[in-house]
């Protein structure tokens, strides 16, 4: 397959028409609207820079896209996991739909080197940006539920992630730490666990929780991180580790 880019990874004028079939195919949709795709390669230092650019940029499309891939994958988890708990399903959900995982979604489908941004940012390496990738990648999903509705929406997130849906398929389910702890408590003490938090710290978007987890007013562990989902995970693993190994399930 010939490639169109330059040598800066950057598609000229005459070859962008021939990238977006490229990625189409890759994709696994055919848009009828092409403008919500060439929008959906729009970064807002592009505009930044030409203020006089009546193009949109592609956070709307982001906003959308993230909305749809939870809603997607939260479905799909649902429906192929009846007996899974919302703590394993929560937990693999933010695995597939983290920015890591979309920026490799998009290094895959060769997102970056279409991506229409400021000379400023692309001069800082911002074609190959896990943060900028995996926003566009968000912006493209948006963009394809626009135009093709869920069914198109469902069908390119599944395709996209087939792999790291077969991978979670062939490990298997496994009990996250609050159901094992509770099991543990239900036999040990014939109590529930309760979960308290004791702290909230750091600036709204980087907050971070600290848990404690308790049984009969006795604090069996602690635990920190990013949500509370997350800190309440950690204080039930500290609160496994401290009990005998017979008495965990």
């Amino acid at each position: 397959m010939n490639d169109p880019s330059g040598p800066d990874g950057r598609v000229p004028a005459r070859g962008r028409s021939t990238r977006l079939d490229v990625l189409q195919q890759r994709l696994g949709h055919e848009f009828a609207d092409r403008a919500l795709l060439r929008q959906a390669m729009v970064h807002r230092s592009h505009l930044n820079e030409n203020p006089g650019d009546a193009a949109e940029s592609n956070e709307r499309l982001e906003f959308l896209g993230d909305a749809i891939l939870d809603a997607v994958v939260s479905r799909h988890l649902y429906a192929d996991y009846p007996s899974a708990s919302e703590g394993w399903l929560t937990e693999v959900r933010s695995l597939l739909v983290r920015n890591e995982t979309l920026a490799d979604l998009a290094r895959a489908c060769g997102l970056g080197r279409y991506l229409v941004m400021g000379k400023g940012v692309e001069g800082q390496d911002g074609r190959n940006r896990p943060a900028i990738l995996g926003r566009a990648f968000e912006a493209v999903l948006g963009a394809v539920y626009l135009d093709g509705g869920w069914p198109a929406a469902q069908r390119v997130i599944l395709r996209a992630l087939s792999d790291q849906l077969n991978a979670i398929a062939i490990a298997g389910i496994e009990r996250d730490p609050k159901s094992l702890l509770q099991q543990a408590c239900q036999a040990e003490w014939r109590a529930t666990p309760r979960y308290h938090t004791v702290e909230e710290r750091g600036p709204a978007h980087e907050r971070e929780f600290r848990v404690e987890v308790r049984v009969n007013g006795e604090t069996l562990g602690g635990g920190a991180g990013p949500s509370k989902q997350a800190a309440e995970m950690a204080a039930a693993e500290m609160a496994l580790r401290a009990l005998p190994a017979e008495a965990v399930p």
